[in-house]
């Protein structure tokens, strides 16, 4: 049996386009080209506990983002309508993007560490959801994202998967300034922090006199 080849990881400074997919809305890089920076995060999405401290932190840092002319967009595995109803009116201030069957983590070359990695993690995901006062939003979390039409297949994910996590620090040209590949729970920079990487990363060029 063979498996599927991922697409090589991109690298600095090359185009950083192919990011084109629903939330809410459609989010398009170009859209942000000439005028901003962007911050993506392939992330684990609302289901991981962990994650969602990460989110909070970058919510917390979004004015410092926006100071340093720069827009984050959260990546997630979790289904979009799952996403709206965990969420709610707690409305993110950033997009958040649901790529369910992790295609866009494969064109940006992020991988699964697999079964034993994904027990693993599931079990440090628990252990911090009910040691830190998060019980009911791991359990709602993971009823939104698993209790539907996609069973089976959201049940594998959770159960089976455990993809890496991406930080992709895009200039105003489109170009891919830095990138970061993590492990599922490894740490994410918080949003003023990211705002820092993106000043000394993602420096305009200066203007011919």
């Amino acid at each position: 049996m063979s498996l599927p080849l991922l697409l090589e990881r991109p690298l600095v400074g090359v185009d950083g386009s192919p990011i084109r997919v629903a939330v809410a809305q459609t989010v398009e890089l170009a859209a942000y080209r000439g005028r901003s920076n962007v911050v993506v995060w392939f992330s684990r999405g609302f289901t991981c506990p962990i994650c969602r401290v990460y989110t909070d932190g970058v919510r917390a840092g979004y004015a410092a983002l926006r100071a340093a002319d720069t827009e984050v967009i959260q990546v997630a595995p979790n289904l979009l309508e799952s996403a709206r109803k965990y969420f709610g009116r707690s409305i993110l201030p950033f997009p958040f993007v649901c790529d369910p069957d992790k295609g866009l983590y494969a064109v940006y070359g992020l991988g699964d560490r697999r079964a034993l990695e994904a027990t693993r993690t599931a079990v440090v995901n628990f252990a911090h959801a009910f040691t830190h006062g998060d019980t009911v939003n791991q359990i709602r979390g993971a009823w939104f994202d698993v209790m539907n039409r996609n069973f089976v297949r959201r049940l594998h994910h959770h159960a089976m998967t455990a993809h890496e996590q991406g930080i992709f620090a895009i200039d105003k040209e489109g170009a891919i300034r830095y990138l970061a590949v993590l492990g599922p729970i490894d740490p994410v920079l918080n949003g003023a922090d990211l705002a820092d990487l993106t000043r000394n990363h993602c420096v305009e060029a200066p203007t011919p006199a």
